[in-house]
Protein backbone atom coordinates (compact mmCIF):
# COMPACT_ATOMS: atom_id res chain seq x y z
CA UNK A 1 0.00 0.00 0.00
CA UNK A 2 1.30 3.75 -1.21
CA UNK A 3 2.24 5.44 2.27
CA UNK A 4 0.46 9.42 1.82
CA UNK A 5 1.51 11.99 3.47
CA UNK A 6 -1.54 13.63 5.29
CA UNK A 7 0.02 17.16 5.45
CA UNK A 8 -0.14 17.51 1.64
CA UNK A 9 -3.86 16.66 1.16
CA UNK A 10 -5.86 19.39 0.01
CA UNK A 11 -8.30 20.66 2.16
CA UNK A 12 -11.80 20.00 0.96
CA UNK A 13 -15.59 21.16 2.34
CA UNK A 14 -18.74 20.26 1.63
CA UNK A 15 -22.24 20.50 2.61
CA UNK A 16 -25.19 18.08 3.18
CA UNK A 17 -28.35 19.08 1.94
CA UNK A 18 -31.13 18.88 4.28
CA UNK A 19 -32.79 15.76 3.61
CA UNK A 20 -30.06 14.36 2.30
CA UNK A 21 -30.22 10.61 4.29
CA UNK A 22 -34.00 10.53 3.68
CA UNK A 23 -34.19 9.83 0.60
CA UNK A 24 -37.14 10.60 -1.36
CA UNK A 25 -36.06 8.45 -4.48
CA UNK A 26 -33.13 6.78 -4.64
CA UNK A 27 -31.59 4.86 -8.02
CA UNK A 28 -30.77 1.34 -8.48
CA UNK A 29 -27.08 1.01 -8.61
CA UNK A 30 -27.15 -2.20 -10.71
CA UNK A 31 -29.82 -0.74 -13.35
CA UNK A 32 -29.37 2.51 -13.25
CA UNK A 33 -33.57 2.76 -12.73
CA UNK A 34 -35.20 4.95 -10.56
CA UNK A 35 -36.23 2.38 -7.29
CA UNK A 36 -40.13 3.27 -6.51
CA UNK A 37 -41.07 3.15 -2.55
CA UNK A 38 -42.33 -0.13 -0.89
CA UNK A 39 -42.95 -1.32 2.41
CA UNK A 40 -41.58 -4.37 3.79
CA UNK A 41 -41.88 -6.59 6.67
CA UNK A 42 -38.87 -7.93 8.11
CA UNK A 43 -38.96 -11.00 10.40
CA UNK A 44 -36.07 -10.86 12.50
CA UNK A 45 -37.14 -13.87 15.35
CA UNK A 46 -39.95 -15.93 15.92
CA UNK A 47 -41.60 -13.24 17.77
CA UNK A 48 -40.14 -9.91 16.29
CA UNK A 49 -41.19 -8.44 13.40
CA UNK A 50 -40.67 -4.76 11.41
CA UNK A 51 -41.91 -2.77 9.17
CA UNK A 52 -39.60 -0.66 6.93
CA UNK A 53 -39.96 1.96 4.14
CA UNK A 54 -37.90 0.88 1.06
CA UNK A 55 -36.96 1.07 -2.12
CA UNK A 56 -36.95 -1.11 -4.60
CA UNK A 57 -35.98 -1.96 -8.11
CA UNK A 58 -38.98 -2.84 -10.73
CA UNK A 59 -36.39 -4.78 -13.09
CA UNK A 60 -34.06 -6.53 -10.75
CA UNK A 61 -36.24 -6.30 -7.76
CA UNK A 62 -33.19 -5.49 -5.34
CA UNK A 63 -33.92 -3.13 -2.39
CA UNK A 64 -32.48 -0.24 -0.51
CA UNK A 65 -32.83 1.47 2.63
CA UNK A 66 -32.50 5.58 3.46
CA UNK A 67 -30.20 6.18 6.75
CA UNK A 68 -33.20 6.66 8.77
CA UNK A 69 -34.89 3.05 7.96
CA UNK A 70 -31.34 1.42 8.31
CA UNK A 71 -31.17 2.98 11.87
CA UNK A 72 -34.21 1.60 12.87
CA UNK A 73 -33.49 -1.92 11.68
CA UNK A 74 -30.18 -1.63 13.20
CA UNK A 75 -31.90 -0.87 16.77
CA UNK A 76 -34.50 -3.77 15.82
CA UNK A 77 -31.81 -6.46 15.75
CA UNK A 78 -30.02 -4.56 18.77
CA UNK A 79 -33.82 -5.28 20.79
CA UNK A 80 -33.85 -8.76 19.44
CA UNK A 81 -30.41 -9.49 20.50
CA UNK A 82 -30.90 -8.15 23.96
CA UNK A 83 -34.13 -9.98 24.34
CA UNK A 84 -32.57 -13.58 23.21
CA UNK A 85 -29.16 -13.24 26.13
CA UNK A 86 -29.40 -15.19 28.77
CA UNK A 87 -27.84 -12.35 30.79
CA UNK A 88 -30.14 -11.00 33.05
CA UNK A 89 -30.16 -8.45 36.32
CA UNK A 90 -33.27 -8.36 39.14
CA UNK A 91 -33.83 -5.04 40.61
CA UNK A 92 -36.19 -4.15 43.29
CA UNK A 93 -39.20 -2.16 41.48
CA UNK A 94 -40.25 0.58 44.32
CA UNK A 95 -43.41 2.96 43.67
CA UNK A 96 -43.25 7.06 44.70
CA UNK A 97 -46.85 7.69 44.09
CA UNK A 98 -47.10 8.05 40.48
CA UNK A 99 -44.59 6.27 39.05
CA UNK A 100 -42.62 3.24 39.90
CA UNK A 101 -38.61 3.21 39.92
CA UNK A 102 -35.47 0.72 39.69
CA UNK A 103 -31.90 1.76 40.00
CA UNK A 104 -29.30 1.03 37.08
CA UNK A 105 -26.09 -0.51 38.10
CA UNK A 106 -23.06 2.00 37.67
CA UNK A 107 -21.73 -0.51 35.64
CA UNK A 108 -24.06 -0.14 32.79
CA UNK A 109 -23.66 3.61 32.86
CA UNK A 110 -19.83 4.97 32.74
CA UNK A 111 -19.01 7.57 30.34
CA UNK A 112 -22.81 8.78 30.58
CA UNK A 113 -22.96 12.21 30.83
CA UNK A 114 -26.84 13.37 30.67
CA UNK A 115 -29.20 12.24 33.30
CA UNK A 116 -31.20 11.26 31.00
CA UNK A 117 -33.30 8.45 30.03
CA UNK A 118 -34.95 6.53 26.38
CA UNK A 119 -37.62 4.40 27.19
CA UNK A 120 -38.81 2.10 24.17
CA UNK A 121 -41.76 -0.02 24.89
CA UNK A 122 -41.80 -3.66 23.83
CA UNK A 123 -44.90 -5.34 25.18
CA UNK A 124 -47.45 -5.20 28.03
CA UNK A 125 -44.63 -5.63 30.65
CA UNK A 126 -41.41 -5.11 28.82
CA UNK A 127 -39.60 -2.52 27.79
CA UNK A 128 -36.07 -1.24 26.65
CA UNK A 129 -34.15 1.51 28.15
CA UNK A 130 -31.80 3.54 26.64
CA UNK A 131 -29.28 5.96 28.62
CA UNK A 132 -27.59 9.06 27.84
Amino acid sequence: MKNIDLDKLEKVSFEIEKGAFEPKELHCSACKKKMKPADMEVQLDDNIYIKLKVFECSSCHKQSLGLEEAKKLDKAMLFRRALSKDFKMERNLSFDGDNYTFRIPKEFTQGVSKRKIEIVPLGAKEFCAVVG
